[in-house]
């Protein structure tokens, strides 16, 4: 691995770490900078937000390294993007980013995961994935060869190493001194009654947070209210909970003689965080409600509607509103979409129209026309064209969108997919009826073929087409094709917006009937 990271590094640029949790990432990260770049400044943002801030006002001349581990937590809106990647490595050509990535992390992003993913998670999930495919990726194993083990036996005195070197093989040497396995054990045995089953629900609590999307330090009185509910599932008052305090005491105890880390990471004043390794064990249970909310409470705002993402696509869509509200107040272009999407729209589409035009004009200028970023930010721009009743300029920008996305992006990217189907629908709004409906029901046989029938991008295109057709008083076209639609919502859950606004179109139609 050495030789690839030494290569990379020298070659400048975006680099980033992938391996597993301890598998030794930040250690070979520091110490190849430390030996090729030991005189440069180096930086290390603490957000998402803090890049903006690096890209507005850092003015080295002679070159810094800057440090992003754990990557996912500044990837997304407000963050690290190819557009501030871009303006970061042109404005700065000394700069080094130096990132690390869980391998679990790593693989969400990969080409195949796309089809798991739906609704606005998607969007998130393509900013990240173009910005991994512009790093230089360097892969660190987490367990060790054998020949490796053989050169750190005869390198080292070092106690931990030793004992490290001397543990079982199916664990890497970085694991078993970072003590992810000692530490594993010790949080499974705290719930045994009489054990420590509050520290174990404060881990709980902590690792569910991050696990959500939320990787800054809780504070410990959230962490407090949090950890109840944990208890109380497994046992409460006959699981003989320690006090708070004990329990305090024992998550952030480090394990001893394995390691310097504890379950919990930080301290009272500043927060607490669960230590990494545990978020990515398998077979863990669903969030709990209560855990999303006061993790969207504490995020920022582009923070928040990451996480917000997330609850929505676990299926709850209550609770991600704040959030995409939130986000869309502080000018985050996709959580407005959503809103409007979700009929819920935070302002006028004028006014969306107005931020809209801002903001693609913005991503010409620092992307270039064709950029992917740009063209999604344009087709906003048609989109509440539409909303606003402006057909005709509605039809124009979809008919040039579609030709310049294709060209760029393919005839069946997701982009393209939603701006044909953007087209149908300005066509049919315009009054131009025979004509829209059939491009509408191919638009939404294309996605379907490209989707699959039960992607939630497929059933809202269907819906819309219901919802069209109503608006227009073609009210047994529409009950057609509801009812056609019905049973294929079946794996929604009942609160999904979709599903809610089927529900609703049946009620009215049935009434209609009547």
């Amino acid at each position: 691995m050495e030789p690839h990271l030494h290569a990379a590094l020298r070659r400048g640029g975006f680099v980033l770490l992938v391996g597993e949790s301890t598998a030794g990432k930040t250690r070979a990260a520091f110490e190849a900078i430390r030996m090729l770049h030991p005189d440069q400044d180096f930086v290390a943002p603490s957000t998402r937000e803090a890049i903006a801030v690096l890209l507005d006002e850092w003015e080295a001349s002679n070159g810094c390294v800057v440090w992003l581990d754990d990557l996912e937590r500044f990837l997304g809106p407000g963050g690290l993007t190819t557009s501030t990647l871009h303006r970061l490595l042109i404005s700065h050509p000394q700069m080094l980013i130096l990132a690390t990535m869980r391998s679990h992390e790593y693989d969400r992003y990969r080409d195949r995961a796309e089809i798991e993913i739906s609704g606005p998670a998607q969007e998130i999930w393509r900013q990240g994935r173009a910005v991994l495919r512009q790093a230089q990726v360097v892969h660190v194993e987490r367990r060790w060869t054998a020949t490796e083990r053989e050169r750190a036996r005869a390198l080292t005195t070092d106690p931990r190493l030793v004992r490290a070197l001397a543990g079982d093989q199916r664990f890497g040497v970085a694991e078993l001194l970072a003590a992810g396995p000692e530490l594993v054990e010790g949080w499974k045995h705290a719930w045994v009654p009489g054990n420590h089953p509050r520290g174990a629900a404060l881990v709980a609590a902590a690792v569910d947070a991050r696990r959500a999307g939320y990787h800054g330090p809780l504070p410990v009185e959230v962490l407090q209210q949090l950890h109840a509910g944990y208890l109380i599932r497994r046992g409460g008052v006959e699981l003989r909970p320690e006090t708070f305090q004990d329990a305090l005491n024992w998550a952030l105890t480090p394990t001893v003689p394995a390691g310097a880390n504890s379950l919990l990471l930080g301290d009272v004043e500043n927060g607490l965080l669960a230590f990494d390794y545990l978020i990515d064990l398998p077979a863990q249970e669903a969030i709990p409600e209560p855990v999303w909310v006061a993790v969207m409470d504490l995020a920022s705002p582009h923070e928040a509607y990451t996480i917000a993402c997330n609850v929505y696509l676990y299926g709850d869509f209550t609770l991600a509103l704040p959030a995409f509200r939130r986000a869309a107040e502080a000018g985050i272009g996709q959580a407005e979409a959503i809103l409007w999407e979700l009929d819920t729209p935070m302002r006028p589409a004028e006014e969306g129209l107005i931020a809209a035009k801002q903001r693609t004009r913005a991503l010409q200028r620092e992307l270039g026309a064709d950029h992917e970023e740009t063209l999604m930010a344009e087709s906003m721009i048609a989109s509440f064209s539409l909303h606003c009743g402006h057909h005709s300029e509605a039809i124009v920008l979809y008919q040039q969108l579609i030709g310049r996305a294709t060209s760029v992006l393919g005839d069946n990217h997701r982009l393209v997919l939603g701006l044909e189907f953007g087209l149908a629908s300005s066509i049919f709004a315009s009054g131009a009826q025979d004509e829209g409906l059939p491009l509408l029901e191919a638009a939404v046989l294309k996605s379907i073929g490209t989707l699959g029938a039960e992607d939630p991008t497929v059933l809202d295109r269907r819906k819309c087409v219901v919802q069209l057709l109503m608006k227009a008083g073609r009210n047994r076209d529409a009950l057609e094709r509801l009812t056609a639609l019905e049973p294929d919502c079946t794996h929604l859950s009942a609160t999904h917006p979709i599903t809610v606004s089927v529900r609703r179109m049946a009620s009215q139609l049935h009434h209609h009937q009547s």
